[in-house]
């Protein structure tokens, strides 16, 4: 009998050894999964971030890329209605919808989207751009000395606990006294 009662202990123990091993395998395998998400989020404010660093060196509205103010503020700011590339039949030469290059006033950014890889991931990103309120800031379809853009970037890789995507939304407002 004592032999059988080395080789049950000895069952116990490894038992325990590898509940132990499982624990530790699940702990660094989550740190690690959360070292993963930590650096795509640091991406993901990048990629946004350089989105609305870009659209702060462009003029504030088309009525200012001249260089020339308004005469009168907001009023002679382009509408709302018409914010993004401009249209060839509003008789200007017009940016290409997808080179960001062509664009040269802070609202040709709406609806401005494009997928964007960094070091071979993904990110997705579109934009758009609202009128805000000079008191509280909120999206407005009236004329304003503020506009306000909205970047949101999506990673296949970034999800929730239910497996869907999480969109990331980043804001800026820009002043038109500021500039």
């Amino acid at each position: 009998m004592i032999g059988y009662s080395e080789v049950i202990y000895t069952m116990a123990g490894m038992l325990v050894f590898s509940l132990i091993l499982l624990s530790a395998n699940r702990m660094m395998h989550r740190n690690t999964q959360l070292q993963v998400e930590g650096e795509l989020e640091k991406e993901v404010i990048a990629v946004a971030q350089n989105i609305i660093e870009e659209s702060r060196s462009v003029a504030f509205d088309e009525m200012t890329v001249d260089g020339i103010p308004p005469v009168k503020t907001p009023d002679h700011f382009t509408a709302a209605s018409i914010f993004g590339t401009k249209r060839s039949d509003e008789g200007t030469q017009g940016e290409d919808d997808t080179d960001r290059t062509t664009f040269d006033d802070f609202d040709d950014y709406d609806g401005w989207g494009d997928t964007i890889t960094v070091e071979d991931i993904d990110y997705k990103l579109s934009v758009k751009v609202r009128y805000a309120d000079a008191t509280t800031y909120d999206s407005t379809s009236y004329k304003t000395n503020f506009k306000k853009i909205y970047v949101k970037v999506e990673n296949k890789y970034l999800t929730n606990t239910s497996d869907e995507p999480i969109d990331y939304e980043f804001t800026y407002i820009r002043n038109y006294y500021a500039d």
